[in-house]
């Protein structure tokens, strides 16, 4: 029996080793992919809920805002009809009584 590694030896332990190595990368790298596959669908519907909640946010700001000018048209008109009938009152010598 030899004592000593021929080359032939040395040179089958590095290819099954290099094998070995090969296969845990590849394995690892189909993992990695999998991985960053869910994630990227993950963020996906992310960014798909986002957006739906993004217009809905915009939609209801639209909504307050028009019901905003809206109000502030109304009060502007509700002031101008008390001014008038304050001034109808004035000209037509009717007093004007508030009783809550």
């Amino acid at each position: 029996m030899a004592e000593y590694a021929t080359k032939k030896d040395v040179q089958e332990i590095v290819d099954k080793a290099v094998d070995d190595l090969s296969m845990v990368i590849k394995d690892f790298a189909v993992r990695v992919d999998e991985r960053f596959n869910e994630l990227e669908a993950r963020v996906d519907r992310l960014e798909k809920q986002f957006e739906r909640l993004n217009n809905t946010l915009d939609e209801f700001l639209k909504r307050l805002d028009d019901i905003e000018k809206d109000n502030i048209a109304r009060d502007a008109q509700y002031a101008r009809m008390e001014r008038w009938i304050q001034q109808i009152a004035k000209q037509t010598g009717v007093k004007l009584s508030y009783d809550k």
